[in-house]
């Protein structure tokens, strides 16, 4: 592999390096990075460390730092160019690597349409019938931290916040240093809320719903960006969070452990991940960690580190089940995963909501149901929880995986289905239960919803709600255990589309609540 200069961007906020744009030639393709201008990452054997380490000094590196196992960040205070350097290396007998800088995956975008669609696209509404919770499941947004107060977050949230940040010390030497913050969190971008916001979005009467009721962990790596900014950071600083998750996280009281990574950069994936990535999902006989992470948003090949072995890349797909115009494909895919990355509504900071596009929302969407999945079969290793998710997607292009969609399109109901077997048995221990859902106001006369174990008496009520807390109707008795709702307000005039809740109190007190999409 080649590496060759093509100019300098110098950053301007707190952190302390040059940015460094290089193009990479490979056998198979010829792409740009970024990279840290004059540092290398070098993984050097034991047995060789004194004299790689001063071949390194000899080179013009002050400083070779052990990072992770045997891999070392080596650093020079005249910013070598980083391409120049590496060539002379590998002539050397020293084979090193830049130090290649990460972006979100985020592409902003109007509002157009006016629910969210993507509960519907994957059987969100249907399969939430059927949660069981037997374990807890966390997953692990590594991004740009979160707004802790956002009405549909708080509760979802973990009490802490790591955050990983870059540190000068007096003699101008970088590293990062890891720690700990407490409610209410500081967040570097908004990015890192919208991603939590598809994950686990509190299901209440207000704002959105998350696909999954897993805990988020907030990780802020992108601290020193501004929130409206695209924010970056660099491999260093990934495998520092990787390490965190695996040391810290690996505690029975985190459960299982979904780490979703919306953020990449161009390139093949280098033996750094690949070490790092490989720890973690083999970790504990591969029965704690999955890693979920976007294809990239170049309509091009599939980014870094969603190419890695031992991840799960996901690409995006539209409203009607096309690959979105943005979404990164290629041979990665083929052991990936697609789902909804354009027009996305999510939570973002300030109690407030927007649309978005970018793979980087159609990876939560991926780890939600991963975690779904994995809440129900603790049991399952990660592979078994991946391989089920795959084989219970919706195909789409080409017959089997392909480089587009990967395995097809996340259909949650379809995993769940897969998990009960018995399909007869479906909704039999469930309280609350609505068909059709999502409704069609086209198609459809009636919703129909059943009270499990209940005796409907004669003040029992069922009453439906716009997601705005806002008083609609009705419903009516349908048999002993029932009630019907033909989609029209007090009224008598049809809903608009969009989410609803019905709401259910017995006379003797209980209260159920149930999610509808009307479309």
């Amino acid at each position: 592999m080649k590496f060759f200069i093509l100019g300098l961007m110098f950053v301007q906020n707190i952190f302390s390096f040059e940015i460094e744009k290089i193009s990479v030639s490979s056998a198979k393709s010829s792409y740009m990075i970024e990279a840290v201008k004059g540092e290398i990452i070098v993984q050097i054997p034991d047995e060789k460390r004194d004299e790689v380490v001063q071949k390194l000094k000899g080179s013009g590196y002050f400083s070779v730092e052990k990072i992770y196992k045997d891999f070392y960040l080596a650093r020079s205070k005249s910013s070598l160019a980083t391409s120049n350097s590496m060539n002379i290396l590998e002539k050397n007998g020293i084979k090193a690597y830049p130090n290649r800088i990460f972006r979100p995956f985020l592409i902003p975008n109007d509002p157009d349409i006016s629910n969210q669609y993507y509960l519907s696209n994957i059987n969100a509404f249907s399969a939430w019938d059927f949660e069981e919770h037997k374990t807890t499941v966390t997953v692990a947004v590594v991004d740009g931290g979160v707004d802790s107060t956002h009405m549909d977050l708080t509760s979802a949230l973990y009490s802490t916040q790591v955050v990983v940040a870059e540190s000068i010390d007096r003699y101008d030497n970088r590293s990062f240093k890891i720690f700990n913050e407490y409610f209410p969190f500081s967040y570097s971008l908004d990015h890192g809320t919208m991603v939590s916001g598809v994950v686990g979005a509190i299901r209440n009467t207000e704002g959105i719903s998350g696909v999954s009721t897993a805990k988020i962990y907030s990780f802020d790596v992108f601290r020193g960006s501004s929130p409206e900014g695209t924010g970056y950071v660099d491999e260093y600083g990934i495998i520092k969070a990787l390490e965190y998750i695996k040391d810290n996280l690996s505690d029975d009281y985190y459960g299982k452990v979904i780490i979703n990574m919306s953020l990449g950069g161009p390139g093949d994936c280098d033996p750094l991940l690949e070490s790092a990535i490989s720890d973690i999902y083999n970790y504990s006989s591969n029965s704690k960690f999955i890693i979920v992470v976007s294809a990239g948003n170049d309509a091009g090949d599939v980014s870094t580190p969603a190419n890695c072995a031992g991840v799960i890349p996901v690409s995006a797909t539209d409203e009607g089940d096309n690959l979105s115009s943005f979404s990164n494909y290629g041979s990665a895919m083929l052991n990936g995963l697609s789902a909804p990355g354009s027009n996305i509504y999510t939570t973002v900071p300030g109690n407030d909501y927007s649309y978005v596009d970018g793979t980087s929302f159609s990876a939560p969407i991926v780890s939600a149901v991963m975690a779904e999945v994995w809440s129900k079969k603790p049991d399952y290793k990660n592979y078994e929880v991946i391989d089920l998710v795959k084989r219970t997607a919706k195909d789409l292009g080409d017959d089997g995986p392909d480089k587009k969609y990967g395995w097809g399109r996340v259909d949650m109901y379809k995993a769940f289905s897969y998990i009960e077997s018995d399909l007869s048995s479906k909704g039999v221990n469930k309280d609350f239960l609505a068909w059709p859902n999502p409704f069609y106001i086209s198609k459809d006369v009636y919703i129909k919803f059943s009270v499990k174990k209940s005796i409907i008496y004669t003040d029992d009520k069922l009453m439906i709600y716009d997601f705005n807390g806002n008083f609609i109707a009705y419903a009516k008795r349908d048999g002993e255990s029932g009630f019907i709702w033909d989609g029209k307000n007090q009224d008598g005039v049809l809903v608009v589309p969009g989410p609803y809740v019905a709401y259910y109190k017995s006379d003797k007190g209980h209260a159920k609540t149930k999610f509808m999409l009307f479309r």
